[in-house]
């Protein structure tokens, strides 16, 4: 059987049903929580998170795909790919860009030092949905 590629288009509206899933719910819920977690840490801490990339519904991405943290901290991401090629992971703001070999996990570590809303991206397959990164100010 032959693999069709999605079109730009059809990975927004797998994007967009993964958003109303009771899984996504769960999700942005413990984000929440976590994100008020956040608030009760000084700048001067790091703060730790976890991606996993995998592939859900078809298409690859990023777990948790939002992350939120204030402005100021030093953030400190494991990433590890469970899938069996190499995948990238860049935050472009932030002068962040890495390859994750498959099965490999590593780490990054940067500044959020802009408030905003800012995309990371697999920068080796465009098409693959990526998560943002919610910056507040202080």
């Amino acid at each position: 059987m032959q693999k069709r590629v999605l079109s730009h288009e059809e990975v927004l509206v797998k994007h967009m049903r993964w958003r109303r899933s009771p899984l996504a719910v769960l999700i942005t819920v413990l984000l929440l929580v976590l994100g008020a977690q956040v608030s009760l840490t000084g700048a001067d801490e790091v703060q730790k998170f976890t991606l996993i990339n995998v592939i859900f519904d078809g298409t690859k991405v990023w777990l948790p795909s939002s992350l939120i943290v204030h402005e100021g901290t030093t953030v400190e991401l494991t990433l590890i790919n469970k899938l069996e090629e190499p995948h990238g992971f860049k935050i472009a703001e932030f002068g962040v860009e890495t390859v994750v070999q498959p099965k490999a996990t590593t780490s990054v570590t940067f500044t959020a030092s802009k408030a905003g809303l800012h995309d990371f991206v697999c920068h080796m397959h465009p098409p693959h949905v990526g998560g943002q990164i919610l910056v507040v100010k202080k």
